[in-house]
């Protein structure tokens, strides 16, 4: 019976397919046993892939994470700008184009410094570069690079910053009150005045974030550790600058001694040949031609407590020795004047073994190349053959 044959047909060709099955599966088997270096292979394949893959998730996501960086560098340079242009459109137009008490005339460039400059050359030209960062953020430390020199405007900014705080606060009550309401701003004088400065602190903090997530990313970080050695350098200039201009009652010009290498609050006791004193706090600065000391007072009038410096002693590179170890005492290093006729000897004591090394290593630095400066003015040839030693 034809059906009969067609059903059993059926019967045996289903009975028949698990059997292929098994056997095309012993013949994968055996073929991975005849190929085991193929399989293996496809098997690394395949977990390369993914590693890769997971290495550019990884990537991607920190470069996401920079981006946000950068969109917060630009979008607070424009919050800057707008701060810099209530100032220069607000309270600077407000002084030029009206009648001032007689005893503000003339005091705007004391109050002001060179804030036009930093707002002109931030609001031409700092704001459009970090905007082409948004589309290209390994820009962002060529920039900063490039503009190193431009930066040290700040620092003339800062270094005025003191004398600045002082007219305001002799007048915040009266006359810039007047004029704040008048332009019908929000903050004070103080608070928009203040912004130079927390700006040029605060790219190094937007920096170290950028290059924390290059880094992360696997991506070439040389350029962002000079940007941000850069950025270290420039606050910490205007900062120097700034204490220096709280120094009061220092006849010389201070501009005049070199550049400052060191300041601290040290411990300073004076000899003379009537004795020894007391220990005493000092602010300490240390310029390339003189060590200065002047005691530190705090001074609180409205909104500012920034202590002033006021000059006690100095003496001069060109005419001090050094004596790195006094009395047995680990912390204490001392100096002597050299002038004729002084007898002035000045025993400092630093905060810790690490700090007092800090200061004996810069005065002997400036001190050697003193005395190598002198031997090149009395015997040049001399002092020529003696360098050629070197190298």
């Amino acid at each position: 019976d034809p059906s009969i044959d067609l059903e059993s047909g059926n019967s045996s060709r289903s009975e028949l397919n698990p059997g292929m099955q098994g056997v095309s599966g012993e013949l994968s088997q055996a073929d991975e046993m005849l190929n085991p270096k193929e399989s293996q292979e496809e098997e690394e394949e395949d977990k390369g892939d993914n590693e890769n893959k997971d290495l550019e998730a990884e990537k991607a996501k920190f470069l996401k994470k920079r981006q946000f960086v950068v969109q917060e560098l630009f979008d607070t340079e424009k919050d800057y700008v707008k701060d810099l242009a209530t100032i220069v459109d607000g309270y600077m137009t407000y002084m030029r184009d009206n009648p001032l008490p007689a005893e503000m005339e003339g005091k705007d460039k004391i109050v002001f410094g060179n804030i036009h400059q930093i707002y002109d050359w931030h609001k031409e030209t700092m704001l459009s570069e970090l905007e082409s960062c948004l589309t290209n953020p390994n820009k962002v430390a060529s920039i900063f690079i490039r503009y190193e020199r431009r930066l040290y405007m700040y620092v003339k900014y800062c270094e005025n910053k003191p004398k600045s705080e002082y007219v305001v606060s002799e007048y915040l009550d009266t006359f810039f009150e007047e004029v704040r309401q008048k332009l019908g701003h929000r903050l004070m004088l103080p608070d928009y005045l203040i912004k130079p400065v927390q700006r040029i602190m605060r790219y190094q903090l937007l920096l170290k974030d950028i290059l924390k997530y290059t880094e992360k990313a696997g991506e070439d970080t040389t350029d962002l550790k000079k940007a941000l050695t850069v950025m270290c350098i420039v606050p910490k200039a205007a900062n120097d600058m700034m204490q220096v201009g709280r120094l009061q009652g220092f006849d010389g010009k201070i501009t005049g001694q070199g550049k400052l290498l060191l300041q601290d609050t040290l411990s300073v006791a004076e000899v003379t040949s009537a004795g020894q004193q007391k220990f005493k706090e000092r602010r300490v600065f240390l310029f390339e031609q003189m060590i200065i000391f002047s005691e530190m007072i705090e001074r609180k009038k409205g909104m500012f407590s920034n202590a002033t410096y006021i000059y006690k002693n100095s003496l001069n590179v060109n005419k001090m020795s050094l004596i790195c170890n006094v009395d047995n005492e680990p912390l204490r290093f001392q100096l002597n004047d050299r002038t004729p006729g002084s007898d002035v000897r000045m025993i400092i004591q630093a905060n810790s073994e690490e700090n007092k090394e800090t200061w004996v290593r810069q005065i002997q630095s400036i001190l050697d190349m003193q005395k190598n400066f002198l031997s090149a003015l009395q015997s040049p040839i001399a002092y020529q053959k003696e360098l050629s030693k070197e190298f």
